[in-house]
């Protein structure tokens, strides 16, 4: 997750931290690698060093004092901006944070996605640490653990509990449409890939009564390798929706070139108009209650906007 070289500068600064007491009123918690944690019982300093722990803190109505740049952008994810104030500060970047301005935030509790025994060990040294899901877990799981080592159990169970009844609310809505496939893909600036079929807006549109096309199939939480132009047919489906991790840069302009190609324009969601472009970080990247919440909302757009269209040209 953080780069070695980092890690080696922390070291030298970490040698003349003083420390600042030990907390009085601690408990212990398991995080997703199983190791026992000493955090604070009601933490006011936390530092989010992943997108997920981001989401979930913030659902559960806390703001972390610093927090890392959303993958593949130059600031937090666009989907969680507006709920941050500014008072969260930047730590850089998902894969190199900034080890001075972690020190400088004297965080009472770091939760961080998965990284290596040492630099847990460092992290630790500034301040609790703990590793909050593992890759491909479920995304309910890795929110509860969250909700509990915040000591936020019952709120945690509040939030799957809305989330449950909101996929109930959108299933009904796109009642007619259930068993239609829905094609997730990331444009990359190598070119497409489509998320699989474990990945976490694929599980959120699977709640909603929507399949993935069957050349989309492969099992895991991630996204294929990148596709070749001649091999755009894979992305079709009755339903298409296309994110970039950033809204602007080499991924946008490799996409707005593939879109003027004939292959492109003969998919069958494209000549449909079946198709959107949403956040590529929250579909592709990013997960948890927030991040489920907003590809509801957007699967019920795309959909219930263009059943709309359709009755409006029939009605002309």
């Amino acid at each position: 997750m953080i780069k070695a070289k980092t890690w080696r500068h922390a070291l030298f600064l970490l040698a003349g931290l003083v420390s600042v007491g030990v907390l009085a009123d601690t408990r212990q918690v398991e995080d997703a690698m199983g190791n026992r944690v000493m955090v604070p019982d009601q933490p006011q300093r936390i530092v989010t060093l992943g997108e997920v722990d981001l989401d979930v803190t913030l659902a559960l109505g806390i703001t972390p004092v610093g927090t890392t740049d959303g993958r593949g952008q130059a600031a937090p994810p666009r989907y969680l901006a507006q709920r941050l104030t500014e008072q969260t500060r930047s730590l850089g970047l998902l894969a190199n944070p900034n080890l001075e301005t972690l020190l400088e935030l004297e965080p009472d509790l770091i939760l961080t996605g998965p990284i290596t025994p040492e630099q847990l060990a460092i992290l630790n040294e500034i301040a609790p640490t703990a590793v909050s899901y593992t890759q491909g877990e479920p995304w309910r799981d890795s929110t509860q653990r969250v909700a509990n080592i915040l000591n936020r159990e019952a709120e945690g169970r509040q939030l799957l509990e809305r989330y449950e009844e909101r996929a109930a609310q959108g299933r009904e809505r796109l009642r007619e449409h259930q068993g239609e496939s829905i094609s997730i893909v990331r444009w990359n600036p190598k070119g497409p890939a489509f998320m699989l079929r474990d990945s976490f807006a694929s599980t959120i549109a699977g709640d909603l009564g929507l399949v993935r096309p069957p050349q989309q199939q492969q099992p895991g939480p991630t996204h294929s390798m990148p596709l070749s132009l001649e091999s755009l047919d894979v992305l079709d489906g009755d339903w298409l929706v296309i994110g970039t991790l950033a809204p602007a840069g080499e991924a946008v302009d490799a996409l707005r070139q593939a879109e003027k190609t004939p292959m492109y324009q003969q998919l069958g969601a494209i000549k449909s108009g079946r198709y959107q472009a949403v956040d590529g970080s929250v579909w592709t990247s990013a997960f948890g209650p927030l991040a489920a919440e907003q590809v509801i909302e957007d699967i019920e757009a795309l959909i219930l906007g263009s059943d709309q269209a359709e009755v409006a040209e029939a009605n002309q």
